[in-house]
């Protein structure tokens, strides 16, 4: 009789044991690393909440300028998926055989002018002139695609040899903000999705004809598991949509790029 009870009792400690076990495996899940273009980590960080929610699996977001995060990734950093604010970075990381798979479109940037203080919203282009601005930040063109939209908006308003030595360049789009937020300089051209609901209010929207579109693309890295997939298809339906809309970002057809 002792013995019997001494047998149910390992198995009931074994079966307790392999419960928790079972709990601590899926507590201990490494989650989601997902490497983002600085001014889209705020809208990530919404993308994944709305994730982990639906799926389960934590999500962590690492950001910075697209350069410094390739350059980490080459080095071997752990990232699961890339998402870049422009489209030639993903693909130059799968050609260079860092991603197995194309990289997809994810979103469209919005390129705003944004003067601190200033409503601007309806009269943004009567800023956006000689004489309007005493200085004027830009991202970077060499290293920001929103540097290179801003250059492009420019010349299409056929000012940019007049206001060319009046432009102040940053290393990426969020230092945009930072600079026109500190006093530093007057106005800049800005990522719509940095802005808050006030700062919208008093921006100026830049047409999407006076420059390129901003295509984003996202690119599940070489070595990433299932989840990594999974992300990839979340951003395709209409609940990360609708996030990417209300964060100030267009949407756009799921398109390849090669």
């Amino acid at each position: 009789m002792i013995k019997q009870l001494l047998i149910i009792f390992a198995l009931i400690l074994g079966l307790s044991t392999a419960s928790i076990n079972a709990q601590e495996s899926r507590t201990l899940k490494q989650p989601l690393v997902v490497a983002v273009a600085s001014d889209f980590a705020p809208t990530a960080e919404l993308l994944g909440k709305e994730f982990t929610a639906i799926t389960g699996t934590r999500v962590k977001i690492v950001s910075g300028s697209s350069v410094d995060l390739i350059r980490q990734i080459t080095k071997g950093a752990e990232f699961d998926v890339f998402m870049s604010d422009n489209a030639s970075y993903p693909l130059q990381l799968q050609n260079a055989g860092y991603a197995d798979e194309s990289p997809y479109l994810y979103a469209l940037g919005t390129l705003a002018l944004y003067a601190k203080g200033k409503e601007i919203s309806h009269n943004g282009l009567d800023l956006l002139q000689p004489g309007g601005f005493t200085k004027l930040v830009i991202a970077d063109p060499k290293k920001a695609p929103y540097g290179v939209a801003a250059v492009e908006t420019l010349k299409k308003l056929e000012i940019y040899d007049q206001v060319k030595d009046q432009i102040v360049y940053a290393d990426d789009v969020v230092k945009v903000l930072e600079m026109v937020e500190s006093g530093k300089v007057e106005a800049g051209l800005v990522s719509y999705g940095d802005l808050s609901e006030d700062q919208r209010s008093q921006a100026w929207v830049v047409p999407s004809r006076m420059h390129k579109p901003i295509k984003q693309a996202q690119v599940a890295l070489k070595g990433s598991g299932p989840d990594a997939q999974k992300w990839i298809k979340f951003i395709e339906t209409d609940t990360a949509k609708n996030i990417l809309i209300s964060s100030g970002y267009g949407v756009t057809n799921v398109e390849e790029v090669k």
